[in-house]
């Protein structure tokens, strides 16, 4: 078939115009794997600084927690001493009312001493009034031979029980738990143990909490039964003066 010069021309100047206009497709296999490689780095740089950060954030709250149960501990002790001191400052009250028993007691007899001495002499100007105002030695060692009320054996008091914070001294010092290094692949196991050392910290901490609410209940009772305890002693030792000075005639 016969073709003009113009047709010929137009259709060459077609086919040159499409194949310079064609993408241009990376047929070389290497290059394809070199493109690959350095995707699968750069996810694989990302993964490792991620898992980097996690187990950094979990070890900082490991020792965030550790710290936190040492102080538990301390106001524990600090605690147990307190009450040691409320319990030595509650016996020695308990002493001291007993003593007050008993000074009362001697009060009491002084004061039938000084009421039959002084009715004695009465009877006596009364009845003989030429009399001096002394007795006579018979009558005065009959006075005299008033005889002290027997001492009665002192019974021991009740002391407070003993109630120490034997959970919280009892308990073993706590250590923060190192997390043993190991390769990438180990990263869900140290994040597991960082996990289950965080959880029996908080269980520790829950439990110490608990323990020294107890405590500072009780302490806070002590120093109620202290409080009446003092003032109970205050009113006796005022009784007390208050007798003394009657007898000494003093107002």
């Amino acid at each position: 078939e016969d073709v003009d010069d113009e047709t010929f021309l137009r259709n060459s100047r077609t086919n040159y115009t499409e194949g310079a206009s064609a993408p241009k497709y990376n047929t070389n296999p290497f290059l394809q794997d070199d493109d690959y490689e350095q995707q699968r780095q750069m996810y694989e740089h990302r993964r490792r600084e991620v898992e980097d950060r996690t187990l950094l954030s979990s070890e900082r709250s490991l020792g965030l927690l550790y710290e936190t149960e040492q102080v538990g501990m301390a106001t524990a002790e600090e605690l147990a001493r307190q009450r040691e001191q409320l319990e030595n400052t509650s016996k020695q009250l308990d002493d001291i009312n007993s003593t007050l028993r008993f000074s009362q007691r001697h009060l009491t007899g002084l004061k039938s001493v000084f009421g039959g001495l002084k009715n004695y002499l009465t009877r006596q100007k009364e009845f003989t009034p030429r009399m001096s105002a002394s007795p006579s030695g018979s009558n005065m060692h009959d006075t005299m031979s008033y005889q002290e009320p027997p001492k009665l054996q002192m019974t021991p008091e009740e002391r407070y029980e003993n109630h120490p914070v034997n959970r919280l001294r009892n308990e073993p010092s706590y250590a923060p738990q190192q997390t043993t290094s190991g390769g990438p692949g180990d990263f869900n196991a140290r994040l597991e143990q960082n996990l289950d050392c965080m959880a029996g910290s908080l269980a520790r901490l829950k439990g110490l909490a608990v323990d020294l609410n107890s405590e500072i209940d009780t302490q806070n009772d002590l120093i109620d039964n202290i409080t009446n305890k003092v003032e109970d002693t205050d009113v006796k030792i005022g009784m007390q003066n208050r007798d003394m000075l009657k007898l000494l005639g003093k107002k």
